[in-house]
């Protein structure tokens, strides 16, 4: 503001003087001079505050407490001494007396033109109230983001029965308000179709470049969603499949909203979990190995998006692809990309609760074998008794009850179903809500969006900086004196720098805010 007032009164003012030297264009000058001014009283007085993160229906992850910190970060147009918000409760709440509204909280004292903070709130679905004040007295208007919520978020991780995807099921809308992800949209038409991961054209779209590449820079970030059959699941789910009746029904019982991450990938097993999740290469007629697939899903959530919403816990369904396999080696590769996937978060305790599945009908048999796969349920019976682990639901007892007719639970005696999609939705929520794991489990809260260097290196690397995450347009960062930060080949986002130590720009990178 400081600027456009000294720029027009000592860049405007003299080209005013020669206008006004002539008579005939007395109405423009009057015009133009009436403009300008109004435009900069209009800025005073009713300067907004810009709200960058949070934004409509994000979840952040409450603690076993039923708190949670909900970061805000955002741009200030005009000088105030404090940032203060609030949280009003939404009448979606199942049990509306349970939540009521925070009182209004300190953001931040003496802000600059970006302000970050944070307020402390409990379990609940609500309308953000934000506003600046200067000697008290309010500066503008208050800014209300809508749709805010503290309570659970979880990610899910399998082969087909949890990505979704037989017999053109996409599963239901969610009915609930409060049931959220970060659309990805259903299933793009690539360039030589998916799943086959041709290189990219100018006319794909993103997420075809993500699954082409698995580069994160593709996945979208600040776009929050209801589950619907329209959104998709980020990173690569495009249907809600059963996902969204859960949803539903633990925002019910728990009267908190739960967001989900889609990390799944069908045709995968555990095998292929454990080699992408250490670099073995592998072979397979739709998963590339090369680009980290089908783990990488996984760790891009964990380093992408938890870091922003925190996370409950990594919902595994894994079992009838290694219906082949030994118990030893399966155990071996479950515990294997666990444990990985505690190094790439850096959550020592993340939890994950772990299904039982190994159910498999092969009606091209007479008689048909039992379809019960015991290697793999051993496995998965052991595995889910280890540290930060979680018994899940016993998927197997949802069998194909119609004799391999459209009717059936499992039709082709593998996928869900009619019935069997919310059998297996219902299963999953009776083990989420049982207090052995929603009351002992150790959720990961949401970190700070004030961020710094910790080494030179990419600042795509997430090695690079003290938050494990890829930097976004809502952090405010600091390049620690000594080191070098590199922007290769890419547009590097964020929401305020402070340069200490030095950038560098190679392959047309550039910095935008």
């Amino acid at each position: 503001m400081q600027y456009l007032k000294t720029f027009f009164s000592f860049r405007i003012l003299p080209y005013f003087s020669e206008v006004f030297s002539s008579s005939r264009e007395s109405f423009f000058k009057w015009a133009l001079l009436i403009f300008f001014c109004l435009n900069l009283l209009s800025t005073d007085l009713f300067a907004q505050i810009s709200v960058t993160f949070p934004v409509p229906r994000a979840v952040i992850q409450r603690t076993n407490t039923n708190r949670a910190n909900l970061y805000i970060v955002g741009r200030l147009s005009a000088s105030a001494d404090k940032i203060e918000a609030r949280l009003v409760p939404r009448t979606e709440q199942a049990r509306l007396d349970t939540i009521l509204a925070t009182p209004w909280q300190t953001v931040q004292q003496m802000p600059s033109k970006v302000f970050s903070g944070s307020i402390v709130a409990k379990g609940g679905w609500y309308n953000l109230e934000i506003k600046a004040t200067l000697n008290n007295v309010l500066v503008g208007n208050v800014s209300v983001i809508e749709r805010i919520g503290i309570g659970e978020v979880f990610t899910f991780v399998g082969h087909s029965n949890a990505q979704g995807g037989a017999y053109d099921l996409t599963g239901p809308n969610s009915i609930d308000d409060r049931v959220s992800c970060i659309a990805v949209g259903q299933e793009p038409s690539c360039n030589a179709g998916y799943p086959y991961y041709q290189p990219a054209t100018g006319s794909d779209s993103l997420w075809c470049k993500y699954l082409q590449t698995a580069d994160a820079q593709y996945l979208p970030v600040l776009k929050f969603s209801k589950v619907s059959i329209a959104s998709g699941i980020a990173p690569f789910t495009s249907r809600p499949w059963y996902w969204s009746i859960v949803g539903d029904s633990l925002t019910r019982k728990l009267n908190v909203p739960v967001m989900f991450y889609g990390a799944a990938f069908g045709g995968s097993n555990s095998e292929h979990w454990y080699k992408a999740a250490y670099g073995i290469p592998f072979t397979h007629s739709f998963i590339k190995s090369s680009i980290g697939m089908p783990y990488i899903n996984l760790k891009n959530v964990l380093q992408l998006y938890v870091p922003l919403t925190g996370i409950r816990a990594v919902l595994c369904l894994h079992g009838v692809n290694e219906r082949f396999s030994s118990q030893a080696d399966i155990q071996t590769w479950m515990e294997g990309y666990i444990a990985q996937s505690r190094v790439d978060s850096k959550i020592p305790n993340l939890a994950w609760m772990i299904a039982l599945d190994s159910y498999i009908l092969d009606h091209g048999q007479n008689p048909p074998p039992n379809p019960i796969n015991y290697a793999p349920r051993n496995a998965q019976t052991i595995v889910r008794t280890e540290a930060n682990n979680f018994s899940g639901p016993d998927l197997d007892v949802i069998t194909d009850n119609g004799g391999g007719l459209a009717s059936s639970d499992r039709p082709d005696g593998l996928h869900f179903a009619n019935q069997g999609l919310v059998s297996a939705a219902n299963l999953w929520v009776n083990a989420i809500i049982n207090p052995s794991f929603i009351k002992v489990s150790l959720p990961k809260v949401s970190q700070s969006l004030n961020i710094q260097s910790r080494q030179s290196g990419n600042w795509q690397q997430v090695s690079s900086w003290d938050c494990n995450c890829f930097p976004q347009n809502y952090h405010s960062m600091t390049i620690v004196t000594g080191h070098t930060i590199q922007i290769d080949a890419i547009k590097a986002k964020t929401m305020n720098i402070v340069l200490k130590g030095n950038l560098s720009f190679m392959n047309q990178g550039f910095l935008g805010f």
